[in-house]
């Protein structure tokens, strides 16, 4: 089977990693951090300016046309140099949220000025119990015809600076059925909405939102029952996160080893030693399983495949159980080195504890591979 890349797909690549070599160092990543930044404006104004920010989006929508394998490409990159910039919340969680609607008014009035990279957004979907559900959903919309007026809590609402989000909201039924959930795009300016924002471990920030009988237009309308898009737009992220993840452990193989070349002990370089050949080798191995769960999980999306769902689930817990094996590696063998602020080891190991948190870790994913393969 043929994996290789295509012309403007390598193109990309190139592209992706030209920039991040040039533009991302970890003193940079710590200045923003430092100066209460949650990512650079002028990185995410050049995305939208290199096209970035359109990749997903059909071209009839005023995109690149590409798909799920363009957007992992981006990813990787990212991961490589813990870029900050919240593309998978405002492209590919917003965005393709927005794109997928029935809504056209919704999407023109939104969508342009997001892949302009006018407009952040992410999506609202976790509630103090949600349990890792995208069902279990407590926040309440209720509806006179005209507008919305939407009730709840959203916790840990990924990127804070969010203009617009895409909020769960339950119109009918139980916390836990699985019908009768809305997509809602919520402005956060809008009356009746407050916010907190929240330093998560690697570094990013998050919100806690409350909705206090907040009204939205009822244009405002992605889908009266979404938990299938939803989730399936969830799915595809989560193949986004998992592409970050093997770069982040990729780059960790690379400068652990490229480290035990230079950092003696005993008279001789650390990467003599074999038994710390045999961690490094362990490192490499994980880091390509993997990467071939990723190309697994790319084909089985790209392909509409009915295994596709499994394959997501089986790339989310191989990258959340062996990222953090990988990145506890590289800060063991890069000894006292490797807990140190200033040094950007122990900033990977904190990003793929985050990647392994987002939407269910490792042993969430498990269960759900399981139960999938039973009702097979």
């Amino acid at each position: 089977m043929d994996f290789s890349l295509t012309e403007e797909q390598q193109l990309l690549k190139d592209s992706v990693e030209k920039f991040v070599a040039s533009q991302y160092n970890p003193q940079q990543r710590e200045a923003l951090l430092h100066a209460d930044a949650a990512f650079s404006a002028d990185h995410w104004k050049t995305f939208a300016e290199l096209g970035w920010l359109t990749i997903p989006f059909a071209e009839e929508q005023g995109g690149f046309g590409g798909g799920i394998v363009e957007s992992a490409i981006v990813m990787e990159a990212f991961g490589s140099a813990l870029v900050l910039e919240p593309f998978v919340d405002t492209v590919l969680l917003c965005g393709q949220l927005l794109a997928r609607s029935d809504n056209a008014a919704l999407c023109e009035q939104y969508l342009n000025p997001l892949m302009a990279g006018e407009l952040h957004g992410g999506l609202a979907w976790q509630e103090r119990s949600t349990r890792n559900h995208l069902n279990h959903c407590s926040t309440k919309a209720k509806t006179d015809g005209k507008d919305f007026f939407i009730s709840g809590e959203k916790v840990l609402v990924s990127n804070a600076d969010a203009d617009l989000l895409v909020v769960t909201a339950r119109l009918s039924g139980e916390t836990d059925a699985v019908d009768g959930i809305a997509l809602i795009a919520v402005p956060l300016d809008c009356e009746g909405v407050r916010t907190q924002r929240l330093r998560l471990m690697d570094g990013r920030e998050a919100l806690n939102v409350v909705f206090d009988n907040c009204r939205v237009p009822a244009q405002n309308l992605i889908s009266d029952d979404g938990l299938e898009l939803a989730q399936q737009v969830v799915d595809e992220a989560l193949v986004a996160l998992g592409a970050e993840a093997v770069g982040a452990m990729d780059y960790l193989y690379k400068a652990t080893v490229e480290y035990s070349k230079t950092r003696k002990q005993f008279g001789q370089p650390i990467g003599k030693f074999q038994a710390l050949q045999h961690r490094m080798v362990d490192m490499f191995m994980h880091t390509e399983q993997c990467r071939s769960m990723l190309i697994a999980a790319l084909c089985a999306v790209s392909d509409n495949s009915p295994e596709k769902t499994q394959a997501i689930a089986a790339l989310k817990t191989m990258v959340g159980k062996y990222g953090r094996q990988v990145a506890e590696e590289a800060v063991q063998l890069h000894g006292g080195m490797g807990v140190t602020h200033e040094m950007n080891i122990g900033h990977y190991l904190k990003r793929l504890m985050m990647i392994d948190a987002c939407f269910g870790d490792a042993l969430v994913h498990r269960r759900r591979y399981c139960e999938l393969n039973y009702a097979a």
